[in-house]
């Protein structure tokens, strides 16, 4: 199973096979303190599936690590696509997911990762950095 893309976005959905983002592919998050808690953000990706890989189950693992290699989020979930009858013989399956995280608490700035790993297999790490916002001149 290929990883063809993955980002962060504010918010997307998933409908009629179409990824619909908004405020996508960003890397940073800009805050005036930490701990904070992120009312939402949303995990875009599209995986591409063989014939062989299609019809079976197949393990997605989902971590949001900190840079002291603490898990803020860990997820799991099976993942099962019926192959579609209009592809032809040998056409690889294009699988979209919005994967929405809801009051994520980051502890501290600094930089964090969301891994992505598919039947134990590392496919990506996607890196956020949780930066504080520098005090405007007025707040000095």
């Amino acid at each position: 199973m290929e990883l063809d893309f993955a980002f962060l976005a504010d918010s997307a959905e998933v409908t009629g096979g179409k990824l619909y983002v908004l405020g996508g592919a960003f890397d940073t998050i800009w805050v005036k303190e930490s701990p904070v808690t992120l009312p939402r953000m949303t995990l875009v990706m599209r995986f591409l599936m063989t014939p062989a890989e299609t019809g079976r189950e197949h393990r997605l693992e989902i971590m949001i690590i900190d840079e002291d290699g603490r898990k803020i989020v860990n997820l799991s979930s099976g993942i099962n696509v019926e192959r579609a009858p209009n592809l032809g013989p040998g056409v690889k399956q294009s699988v979209p997911i919005a994967l929405n995280f809801f009051n994520t608490r980051f502890e501290k700035i600094g930089a964090h990762a969301i891994e992505i790993l598919v039947n134990g297999t590392s496919l990506k790490s996607i890196p956020l950095k949780i930066q504080q916002q520098p005090l405007s001149r007025a707040n000095a």
